[in-house]
């Protein structure tokens, strides 16, 4: 019995188009693309474990065409899979991640990391950090991250640690996002002593101004590399709520895209992350498929792609 013609590789497409490019993987790609499993490290609703899979299936059902922005995604992904995790060893893991890191800024110019709680964030701009000697942040995020706990771990303590482990390496910081109710008093103040410049959600939703000059403060600085970190509950709970500490009056998606895309633009950050989504609590995959979009405009209008279309 002859099957040829008759099967299909498991995942491809129903919808009989060939000339419907979607994004799709390649061996020899310009930007890397890695998830990272681990959310040993969170208070709230756990499961973000679930993410890299999750972002990535919706990620691959996108087109490469954006017509929005007037562009495609013109350079090619290499998918080098997840880190090996060790589950609920924080040690073995984050000295893991921060190697691979290492090793992945070494060889691309842009890495695109699918978290994961919001702490693989301290790891990977601590790699970024062992290739660079000067790192600049920008974070969406509807916390400060700066907390510093009496025991255990805590997502919410990444920025606080990588200030303390590597402050000497970052030149410049910005926090987009911050809601109200969210927070203890006390980082606020901490936050001022670091210099890190805070943009509240309140600040955005009178219009994108002080946001964008954050990112052109950034710019200033002239950090030899840039960093960014999407943690998906600083948007709305309406657009995401499937993330580990959901957000209402968070920030709208389509604010949060813009400054995206302007930071990617005109920061070229050398690694870009999304975290805290929470698959089992997501509703019909709304977060895990904004999470894709946000990933896909950020690398499309990034040098390396806008390079890859001229």
């Amino acid at each position: 019995m002859v099957l040829e013609g008759l099967l299909e590789k498991p995942g491809s497409m129903l919808l009989r188009d060939p000339r419907d490019e979607r994004i799709s993987p390649s061996s020899e790609g310009v930007v890397a693309l890695v998830g990272v499993p681990w959310d040993w490290s969170v208070t709230g609703r756990p499961g973000s474990r679930e993410a890299p899979s999750s972002i990535r299936r919706e990620f691959y059902r996108l087109s490469r065409h954006a017509p929005g922005v007037g562009l495609d995604i013109g350079c090619s992904i290499s998918d080098l899979g997840d880190i090996a995790v060790a589950p609920g060893d924080h040690g073995v893991t984050h000295a893991r991640i921060r190697r691979a890191a290492e090793i992945v800024f070494s060889k691309y110019q842009l890495a695109v990391f699918l978290g994961g709680d919001h702490s693989i964030t301290f790891s990977l701009a601590s790699g970024l950090a062992g290739v660079v000697d000067s790192l600049g942040l920008l974070v969406m995020d509807a916390h400060y991250d700066l907390r510093s706990v009496s025991e255990g771990l805590t997502s919410g303590s990444w920025l606080w640690d990588l200030y303390s482990e590597r402050g000497d390496r970052i030149a410049c910081a910005a926090v987009v996002g911050v809601s109200d109710y969210r927070n203890p008093g006390y980082l606020a103040e901490r936050a001022r002593s670091l210099g890190v410049r805070v943009v509240t959600r309140r600040a955005v939703s009178g219009g994108l101004e002080r946001a964008l000059e954050a990112v052109d403060d950034l710019a200033s600085c002239r950090a030899r590399a840039y960093y960014l970190s999407i943690d998906m509950d600083h948007i709305d709970q309406a657009h995401a709520p499937g993330v580990n500490s959901p957000t209402a009056l968070g920030m709208d998606p389509r604010d949060s895209l813009e400054i995206i895309l302007y930071a990617s633009s005109k920061l070229e950050p050398r690694g870009v992350d999304v975290v805290e989504v929470v698959p089992l609590a997501d509703q019909g995959g709304a977060t895990s498929r904004l999470a894709a979009e946000l990933v896909a405009h950020a690398i499309t209008v990034h040098g390396v792609c806008r390079s890859a279309q001229d």
